[in-house]
């Protein structure tokens, strides 16, 4: 499998630590200005070491999801590939004392699952502080494109919106499978951010999961089920929608005789409270992580996107130091934050071998939206 496209290691910081003896590194270590080189086989250096000058200097250690060798010898931003697939792997003391270790990959996908898609979104008064409407735009409206966007680029993906605050306000007819006839629907030819940037009442999560309740109704027997609910603040007491949303991820969704169970992400806009979307209403992956997060206008269309993503739900880099007797503690890193395309590439990894007393192991760990399992283990063991 041929590797895409990658985000950039340098692009978010993060400190990986195996004990006290692996660090976070990054390009910034090396000189401005230098090109992506590699150079092997000086007097100075065995065969196949690389060059600690340039900026090109790094061990790259590639995943593919199916253990493929068919990978470039670069990645796209010119470091390097060293070593490839799980296994067992070999690299001098000498070299990974002087050069950085960075993961890259490719996840595989499921197979193209039909998905349902529903995405509730509160226009209460609050709205007015939260997301303000500019001109005919909001971060919410962003939201939606961008969902819509990733979405849509599966096949057999179709979606409903609906908005409440003390009621549920407008809702769309039926699914649709684009967002400009889903719009159309929904503003009756209108102007769509009279709809998603409106600011009326109250907060009432209760109308807003019936009517994602109503909606999933009208959706395929073989389709996955799935609601984006988009709030900014706690519900009006009696209104928190805790027990429809339960039945919905319990399987309440009944379709030709057929129970089919919901899964729930949630997004709380600004500093609301957030306890009842977080801990009673959004959905578990297989591992425990809460499909929630928080947001502010500036980031929601990303936060969003991120959970609508058509790829893993979850995932996890974990590693630990082999020292020859007692291994180190596992420690991991999410995979989702550094996913584009298919594709990862971590922030690098400094590694003292001194004190990694004989290499390092690593286990990727993922499951796609239809709860398969994908695992890849391996060792860099100093040679």
């Amino acid at each position: 499998m041929m590797l895409k496209s990658f985000r950039s290691a340098t692009a978010v910081a993060m400190t990986l630590l195996v004990g006290s003896v692996l660090s976070s590194c990054g390009d910034n270590g090396f000189t401005s200005g230098q090109g992506p080189a590699f150079t092997t086989g000086d007097a100075n250096r065995r065969d196949g070491s690389y060059d600690p000058t340039v900026n090109g200097a790094y061990l790259t250690w590639d995943l593919p999801c199916d253990g493929t060798t068919d990978v470039p010898s670069t990645t796209p931003d010119g470091k390097p590939v060293l070593f490839i697939g799980g296994g067992d792997h070999v690299v001098s003391k000498a070299d990974v004392a002087n050069h950085p270790i960075i993961f890259s990959g490719k996840v595989c996908h499921a197979s193209d699952s039909k998905r349902d898609i529903v995405l509730v979104v509160d226009v209460s008064g609050s709205m007015n502080d939260n997301d303000p409407r500019k001109g005919n735009s909001c971060a919410r409206l962003r939201a939606l494109d961008q969902v819509l966007q990733i979405s849509a680029s599966g096949k057999n993906n179709q979606f409903a919106i609906a908005t409440f605050s003390s009621a549920v306000e407008v809702a769309s007819s039926r699914f649709f499978d684009n967002a400009q006839d889903l719009y159309a629907d929904l503003s009756a030819n209108g102007n769509i951010a009279d709809v998603v940037c409106a600011e009326t009442s109250g907060t009432n999560y209760m109308a807003g999961f019936q009517e994602a309740w109503n909606r999933l109704s009208m959706g395929r027997p073989d389709g996955l089920k799935e609601v984006y609910f988009l709030s900014d603040g706690a519900p009006d007491r009696g209104k928190e929608g805790v027990d429809l949303a339960s039945q919905l991820k319990a399987g309440g969704i009944t379709i030709d005789g057929k129970h089919i169970k919901t899964t729930i992400a949630t997004v709380m806009l600004g500093n609301g409270n957030d306890d009842i979307l977080k801990n009673k209403i959004a959905s578990k992956t297989q591992d425990g992580t809460v499909l929630h997060a928080r947001a502010d206008a500036t980031n929601l269309a990303e936060i969003l996107g991120q959970l609508a993503q058509n790829g893993i739900q979850t995932g996890y880099l974990n590693y630990r130091a082999l020292t020859g007797g007692d291994q180190g503690n596992w420690q991991r890193v999410d995979l989702r934050p550094y996913l584009k395309d298919g594709g990862f590439i971590l922030p690098s990894m400094a590694v003292n071998p001194s004190t990694v007393g004989t290499g390092i192991e690593i286990r990727l760990e993922y499951y796609d939206r239809t709860g398969q399992k994908y695992v890849v283990s391996g060792r860099l063991i100093w040679g």
